[in-house]
């Protein structure tokens, strides 16, 4: 068997069949569960919505660490990422010694910051075969195809064909925009926001973009992922969300360091371009031109840049009022969706920054030691990508490269805490990119550089 750590001390390479970790199916379970937990708690059934998502994520974990204590192995690996992560995880847990936090909320909001952030070591420690990454990719691209025709669906059918279920689904019924020609529903799909929903499109996009740009996947393959790309995107603009259209821009942006030889690249710009022109066709023909009219305000700085730098400023003053932070939870963390007054009457305010977020609640140290972690994402994301040998391990990965990359940027705007379903997926394949670079140093590494690719078999 592979050793976890440090795969070239193998002498051979089994299948990922026979050698699948007793987490891989769990891994597999919980990414279901979050891309459908927004109905389970817009219905009312909050409690089992948060203990089946977080039970089933401390499970894994538990028997992932407890696995290598069995055989003593440390329970963190050292990798490109381990200390920065860890020093973010260590001040929080401080953090619940913090005067000015309740300690119930203080609980709550560990829960948020460290949790999934723990999927880095699962996929650290559990990728072993190129069959792995494709059933994760498979799974990935199907859940975000059905859930992104689903928001399209539910736009088109307007909210009145869901305000009745329940008194949440009623709420949500209301959420639009204002645009020139009245209010504009903002659909949500099967998540908790319209934010939430594309977001995650936009994150499944970029894995399916490295799908399609490799040479080396079949092309009826690469046909499906890019169908996929083009639903994705049609469900951003049914969500009406501008962040998810800003981050697919600076990842392509990002992308152009990614992409040696200037033939690669034009030949890869082609291929974006053609995806986001059917795209965009295809949303001025379901959507209609009110799309436009709501993603043309990215470029308006009172519309779109000061909604997202107004939360960090504001986190900025809670720090400077007050240096170690208003403890964990205040901005993120607290379950809105339990009918539990306590955790209602805790004081919390929403502040859509990532930093503005980790300033407000951890303080100006906790900020410095985020933006430690959040640039070092960046830089290890790509560096770790470039020094892959071209294979299709490194086409697989260029998705993970691109989300890590642009991380530290998408981070003014994205909270980091436990944003559901999108912190499993994250962080799960950041941890496997950081393993590759060891596989591909197995004696066995020629069988991770085939040249095709067939996802879920």
């Amino acid at each position: 068997m592979i050793d976890q750590d440090n795969p070239t001390r193998t002498s051979t390479f089994e299948s990922g069949a026979q050698r699948r970790h007793p987490v891989d199916l769990l891994v597999l379970l919980l990414l279901v569960v979050g891309f459908f937990l927004g109905p389970v708690k817009l219905l009312g059934i909050s409690w089992i919505s948060y203990i089946s998502a977080d039970g089933l994520a401390f499970a894994i974990l538990l028997v992932l660490f407890a696995g290598r204590l069995a055989v003593r192995r440390p329970v963190f690996a050292a990798t490109p990422l381990s200390l920065s992560l860890l020093t973010l995880a260590v001040f929080c847990l401080l953090e619940l010694a913090n005067p000015e936090a309740p300690f119930i909320r203080s609980v709550l909001g560990l829960r948020s910051w460290v949790l999934y952030l723990g999927f880095f070591f699962v996929g650290f420690y559990t990728l072993r075969s190129i069959e792995q990454l494709q059933r994760i990719y498979a799974v990935l691209l199907v859940l975000g195809l059905l859930t992104a025709a689903y928001g399209i669906y539910q736009w088109q059918a307007g909210p009145e064909s869901f305000a009745g279920w329940s008194e949440y689904y009623g709420q949500y019924a209301r959420l639009a925009w204002a645009a020139q020609s009245g209010s504009v529903f903002r659909a949500f799909s099967t998540f908790v926001a319209p934010g939430t929903f594309g977001g995650n499109m936009a994150l499944l996009m970029l894995l399916a973009f490295g799908v399609v740009a490799s040479p080396r996947v079949r092309l009826h393959w690469r046909l499906l992922a890019g169908g996929a790309f083009v639903v994705m995107g049609i469900g951003i603009a049914a969500s009406g969300s501008r962040g998810p259209v800003a981050h697919l821009m600076l990842a392509a942006l990002v992308g152009i360091g990614f992409v040696p030889g200037i033939g690669r690249r034009i030949s890869v710009g082609v291929i974006a371009s053609l995806l986001a022109g059917i795209a965009v066709v295809l949303v001025a023909v379901l959507i209609g031109s009110v799309a436009g009219e709501r993603f043309s305000t990215i470029f308006d700085p009172q519309a779109f840049f000061w909604k997202w730098f107004g939360p960090l400023s504001y986190g900025l003053q809670i720090a400077r009022d007050h240096p170690l932070g208003m403890g964990l939870g205040y901005t993120a963390g607290i379950p809105q969706f339990l009918r539990t007054q306590a955790f209602h009457d805790l004081p919390a305010i929403n502040l859509d920054s990532g930093y503005g977020s980790a300033a407000a609640e951890l303080g100006l140290a906790g900020l410095v030691i985020f933006m430690f972690f959040a640039f070092k994402v960046g830089i290890e994301g790509f560096r770790t990508w470039r020094t892959l040998a071209p294979s299709l391990l490194r086409d697989l990965l260029l998705g993970p490269a691109l989300i890590a990359s642009t991380y530290p940027v998408v981070s003014v705007i994205f909270q980091p805490q436990a944003a559901l379903p999108s912190s499993i997926y994250i962080w799960l394949l950041i941890g496997m990119l950081m393993k590759a670079p060891m596989l591909q140093r197995a004696p066995d590494a020629d069988k991770l550089l085939r040249t095709t690719v067939h996802p879920g078999q």
